[in-house]
Parts: structure tokens; sequence; C-alpha cells
């Protein structure tokens, strides 16, 4: 079986899940970073309609939308499952998923981290209005997703599930800067949570320092 391919920004956090599931699997991939405006190509484009990241191809399948590519790679592949058997606890782990996708990374990614990355206030600054706002919101979602965790190691069961691998590249971006930094330190189960992915080698060498 050949290898498969992911096509990303190294910086995206759903590049990093996406690597990362296939890191717990076992599945050795290829990785193709490209940068903007390289998705706004006719040839990324054909690839995904809305010109985002990541994109996963493997023998002539082509996939966009990292569940889907994360499903994919958890049932073509052998290795550790990324999700859990039970009904209830598979549920679980989808809402975590979809608490990460509808809520932090909204907040946390396009309101603040991007305001640092891709500064458009006046005189070059990050736009602090945008900013001052996003910041409730990335606090009421830190503390559901800290409740959900409780005193466990991951989301649900005992091994990290796609639960985590959602939650965990967004947590590592809220750190970078200093208000998600401190809100952080009033999640600190989070960050323990965050301490465990990075010890594991799927997860460390999907990130984007890794490239």
């Amino acid at each position: 079986m050949s290898k498969p391919t992911i096509i990303g920004f190294p910086q995206s956090t759903y590049v990093w899940t996406a690597r990362s599931a296939l890191g717990i699997k076992g599945v050795e991939h290829d990785f193709q970073p490209i940068a903007p405006p390289a998705n706004r190509t006719p040839e990324h484009l054909a690839r995904h309609p809305w010109g985002k990241v990541p994109v996963f191809e493997h023998e002539g399948l082509s996939l966009y939308e990292t569940t889907a590519i994360c499903e994919y790679v958890d049932a073509a592949f052998d290795g550790p499952g990324l999700m859990p058997k039970g009904a209830a606890e598979r549920a679980r782990a989808r809402q975590i998923v979809s608490i990460a996708d509808s809520y932090l990374y909204p907040a946390g990614v396009v309101r603040y981290a991007l305001q640092y990355i891709f500064p458009r206030g006046a005189d070059g600054q990050p736009d602090r209005k945008t900013i001052e706002g996003a910041l409730p919101d990335i606090e009421r979602v830190l503390g559901v997703l800290a409740d959900a965790l409780g005193d466990g190691d991951w989301f649900v069961g005992d091994g990290p599930t796609l639960a985590d691998l959602y939650v965990g590249p967004l947590v590592a971006v809220l750190g970078m800067f200093p208000e998600g930094k401190a809100l952080l330190g009033e999640a600190p189960t989070l960050q323990a949570h965050l301490g465990r992915l990075m010890g594991l080698d799927a997860f460390r060498g999907a990130a984007p320092s890794q490239g």
C-alpha cells in the first residue's frame, strides 16, 4: 500500500490534527507544505473547493475536511483506534471534536491568534477590539473543555482519541500569545493534557515546528 499524502499549511491546527492521526495509527505519510496564496490556485481549488487545508490523497482517493480524513485513516489502516468503541464514548468524543471545531477554533484562532499572526490594526498592530471581544468566548469554551476532561488523562477512555487531537493543537496555539497563556493558567488540567500529547512522538512530530 502506498503512503498517503497530506497537503496543507505547516502552521494549521487542522493539518496538525490530521498528521497526528496518521502518526497515532503508525502510518507513514508524505507531507506537502503549501503557503498562501497557493491555496487559491486552480490546482488546489480542484482539491478543496473552498481553498482550505488539509487535503488528503491516497491511491486515487482525494479527501478534504479533517474529520472525514481522520475517519478514513481510522477505518483504512491498522493500528490503535482513533475513536472509542462504545456508543456513548464515541458520542462523547464527537461532542468534544464539535466543541473544538465550532467554538474554540473560531474564537481562539480566527478572532484571537490570527490577530497577532496577521496584525491588521492601526500601525500594523493586532486588532485589540477583536482580541478583547474574543477573550470571554475563549474563556468559556476552555472552562467547558476543562470540565469535560475532569481529572482524566484523556477526554474519553484510556488513550488519545480524535477529541484530544482536535483540542491539543488549539490549546498550543492559544498558549503562544499573552492573553491565551493567561487564560490557560486558569486551566492547568488542559495544560497538563497538552503536555501528555506533546509526550507522544506522533503528536509532537506533527507540530508546526517540525514542518
